[in-house]
């Protein structure tokens, strides 16, 4: 790799999970994240820092999509999505 940069092997779980709601609460120190797929559901934490650059990796996917595939016209639901189990913090 370049730069002197090391490949670092990652275990990808074969599956393939289709997302049905996310949730996400957050403190000065930390965002999470709930992934719910079916009655599934997994969590991430990010620093402020990382959930920007994931947040801007998105956008430049999503950007590129719909120049390519046109635009995607959607907006955050209105309804009440799934919480952080045992968790006081709203739904998006």
């Amino acid at each position: 790799m370049p730069n002197g940069q090391k490949q670092i092997p990652i275990q990808l779980d074969p599956n393939m999970y289709a997302v049905s709601n996310v949730n996400v609460r957050m403190s000065e120190d930390s965002m999470e994240i709930l992934i719910v797929s079916g009655i599934q559901g997994r969590q991430f934490q990010f620093d402020p820092k990382h959930a920007k650059r994931f947040y801007l990796l998105l956008k430049k996917y999503i950007e590129q999509y719909e120049k390519d595939f046109g635009e995607l016209k959607t907006e955050l639901p209105k309804q009440n999505l799934p919480q952080f189990p045992n968790s006081q913090n709203a739904a998006l």
